[in-house]
């Protein structure tokens, strides 16, 4: 059979070259009998260099240089192994343009550069790496230059060697056969590139994995990374710290910083970022159903953030609410905010379709029945439920109450106020801890925030714990004028005689009353196990606990508490002798004489308790009257009755048509028994026993972990939103101000979802970073 030559095995009709320009390229590659014929031995031919290249001292050692070979040249270049590098051997010599001295190649070069492949009928040399990836179809005919001395006919000027070896070897055409052969894992990687090459590229894969390492940490902890300038910043401190002991990579480091500028940051940090958005919709592309929170803040660079969180049911039916990123809105309309979330849906590839339930604050842009985002959800997604936030819906029976009633106004006015006057100033808090006894515990007084929801009532009971502390502290700095300006020994004064008063003791103590059983059951709301059906029975709790204030015993408590602090303290008391009240003559219509009351300071009192009481009362009952809470409670209670054996009426749970009903009242039957064993008492009990089965007998139960699935899916609270808030405040800060929104989403995602983050594959990333550009793969090389 004839010897093929190496473009006949990748040369294709679809080539867009001429056919005479292929002609041309076939002829200029070396083949079998492409080179002249073979020269005469030189004189310092020996015995033991014959041994080493057979009968001709030109030819290789192995193949056998007389296999299948015509006219004395080299057998096609499919039976070399690795390239041909002949050693005691003395290569023939010849000068170069006016040079009066001759030139030979240098052996060394071999060491120096693998992929040499020398060519003794010609004295030439070849780039092994390249021919190789043309003979196996890996590089293209047009990808190439024809006069190419390295992939056709050879090089041969050892004048401009060195220079034309590393060029060669920064050359696209190289870099790709190199890659293309790695990737097949057929030819040794140290046939292909030089050792100093292959050392530097290691150097460099091990800096590089040393930065992808740094900026993980850095992003997860959500610290800083960047300075004035490149070497000012965390990032480049950590590197040369992380290199102390490896002299190589922090020489690396310390002369190629332009690898960890910002814009080489801002790409790493993206490829984390992105790789967590895709775990999380790998995770959720499983759930048949999709819930949603969101909501809105401002950062300190008075930008409008919007946050979205989705919430799904993975395989083993266990749900998670996974922050999705930051979103910068236009502005805070409904329509405006409608896209936002269209637009998350669609990038992450999520189908909205399935979205089943969604959870808001109280909001009219969000809330609105006509034109807010709940409305415009409900006409995209027609079978879908709107839940108010039950933390917002509370936080709103407290706020109703503060406003209504003058006596808790009146007393959170005074915490906030105390806070205010010794958080504000070193000195007045130092005053304040050292008034404290040698028994006591020192406590920090805490300031009231409208957004956190469980802190009033630590605040207010901190307040009563150290109310004789704060009283000797406002009493000594009312009258220090070295402390104090004018303004501010007034409004110390102010809060003096508020304090001096019984009236403000006892307000603390119906504060405390009320706000700390408010305060549990917004902790209770606030866990990401929280359930619509546990919710409402948190709402009755409190509702009862609430009413059971409303006892005279208590006011009696709380009224004796505040005299014996009032004689301790020397708090001023009101007259305990009764005021005669009297209605205004014009308000009477009759003539005959009225009934005179005589109230005392205390009943004034009782009864403003009394009003808190009952409006906390009747806010709780029309803030948690919810239907959306009511169906997805009812659904719920479903499960939890046919976990228990007993019979469920499936008409009032408005189930959306994916689930076959005929197929579902069956399942439910036969849900008792595979639950007989377990305590179920919530839908994750149930789901936690349907997990744990078999695959086979699980498959039984299709429908209702579809119900399953729908009860999980529903989110009662925006708490998760309220925590990516917070991870806000700490990555965008006063000094990080002008931080992209683009880099903030992302080192939001790092920083929240730090279980990903620790889990991704750090080489894979490494490898989509160094294959984006051939000057990547120059200096990194091959993974």
């Amino acid at each position: 059979m004839a010897q093929k030559r190496i473009l006949d095995f990748f040369g294709t009709p679809a080539s867009k070259k001429s056919r005479t320009e292929v002609q041309r390229i076939q002829e200029s590659i070396p083949t079998l009998t492409s080179f002249s014929p073979e020269p005469s031995r030189p004189a310092s031919f020996t015995s033991e260099t014959a041994k080493t290249c057979g009968n001709n001292p030109h030819k290789p050692a192995a193949p056998p240089c007389n296999a299948a070979s015509t006219g004395g040249g080299i057998s096609t270049l499919a039976a070399f192994e690795e390239p041909f590098q002949p050693s005691n051997f003395v290569f023939p010599s010849r000068h170069f343009g006016t040079e009066t001295f001759n030139r030979a190649f240098t052996p060394a070069w071999f060491n120096k550069w693998k992929w040499l492949h020398y060519v003794t009928e010609t004295n030439r040399v070849l780039c092994f790496a390249c021919l190789k990836a043309i003979e196996k179809k890996l590089i293209n005919a047009d990808s190439f230059r024809v006069d190419n001395p390295f992939v056709s006919g050879g090089f041969g000027n050892w004048r401009k060697a060195t220079a034309k070896f590393k060029e060669h070897e920064r050359s696209k055409l190289h870099m790709d056969s190199v890659q293309r052969h790695a990737a097949l894992g057929n030819v040794p990687i140290n046939a292909l590139l030089s050792n100093a090459l292959a050392e530097q590229q290691g150097t460099a894969r091990h800096v590089l994995e040393l930065l992808f390492r740094s900026i993980r940490f850095l992003g997860s902890k959500g610290m800083p990374f960047r300075g004035d300038t490149t070497r000012d910043g965390i990032l480049y401190e950590l590197m040369l710290e992380r290199t102390y002991d490896l002299p190589k990579e922090r020489e690396w480091v310390m002369r190629r910083d332009n690898w960890m500028s910002n814009t080489i940051q801002s790409e790493i940090i993206q490829q984390f970022a992105h790789a967590i958005q895709r775990d999380i919709v790998a995770r959720s592309s499983e759930s048949r159903f999709y819930g949603l929170t969101a909501d809105g803040t401002t950062d300190v660079s008075t930008t409008e953030q919007f946050s979205c969180n989705l919430q799904f049911v993975d395989s083993s039916l266990e749900s998670h609410c996974l922050f999705l990123g930051f979103y910068n809105a236009q502005d805070s309309t409904g329509q405006t905010l409608f896209s936002c979330i269209k637009d998350v849906f669609l990038r992450l590839n999520i189908p909205i379709e399935r979205l089943v339930a969604y959870c808001f604050d109280g909001a009219s842009n969000m809330s609105g029945c006509f034109s807010g985002v709940q409305a415009r959800l409900k006409e995209l997604c027609p079978q879908s439920v709107y839940v108010h936030c039950n933390n917002h819906a509370l936080d709103l029976v407290l706020q109703e109450v503060a406003c209504e009633v003058t006596l808790v106004a009146d007393t959170l006015n005074f915490v906030r106020g105390v806070a205010t006057v010794i958080g504000e100033s070193p000195k007045r808090k130092q005053l304040f801890e050292s008034l404290f006894g040698c028994d006591e515990v020192a406590v920090n007084i805490l300031g009231l925030c409208p957004t956190r929801w469980c802190v009033r009532a630590t605040a207010i009971k901190r307040v009563c714990f150290s109310y004789s502390t704060l009283l000797a502290t406002l009493n000594l700095l009312k009258d220090d004028k070295k402390l104090l300006r004018g303004d501010s020994r007034s409004k110390i004064g102010g809060l003096w005689n508020q304090a001096r008063k019984g009236r403000t003791f006892f307000g603390v103590l119906c504060c405390q009353a009320l706000f700390e059983p408010c305060e549990a059951v917004a902790r209770g709301l606030q866990s990401s196990k929280a359930s619509a059906l546990g919710a409402l029975e948190c709402a009755n709790v409190l509702k009862d606990r609430i009413a059971a204030l409303r006892d005279d015993d208590i006011v009696e408590e709380m009224v004796h508490k505040v005299e014996a602090c009032a004689s301790e303290m020397d708090l001023k008391m009101p007259d305990t002798t009764a005021r005669v009240s009297r209605t205004p003559g014009h308000f009477r219509q009759t003539t005959e004489p009225e009934a005179v009351a005589h109230n005392a300071a205390t009943v004034i009192w009782r009864h403003q308790f009394y009003q808190a009481v009952d409006l906390v009362s009747a806010e709780l009952k029309r803030r948690f009257d919810q239907e959306s809470m009511t169906l997805a409670a009812s659904r719920e209670r479903a499960v939890i009755v046919a976990a228990g054996g007993g019979t469920v009426d499936l008409e009032p749970l408005q189930l959306p048509k994916e689930l076959d009903k005929d197929r579902l009242n069956l399942q439910l039957k036969m849900l008792c028994d595979v639950t007989r064993e377990s305590q179920c008492s919530t839908v994750r009990d149930v789901a936690s026993c349907l997990s744990k089965l078999h695959p086979q007998t699980r498959a039984l139960f299709t429908e209702a972990e579809k119900l399953i699935q729908l009860c999980l899916c529903l989110p009662i609270s925006v708490a998760s939103s309220e925590r990516s808030f917070s991870n806000l405040r700490r990555l965008k800060t006063w000094l990080r101000s002008t931080m992209t929104q683009k880099r903030l989403t992302h080192l939001s995602l790092m920083n929240v979802h730090t279980d990903i983050l620790n889990a991704l594959d750090i080489h894979s990333l490494m490898r989509d970073f160094i294959y984006s550009a051939p000057e990547r793969q120059a200096t990194f090389g091959v993974i």
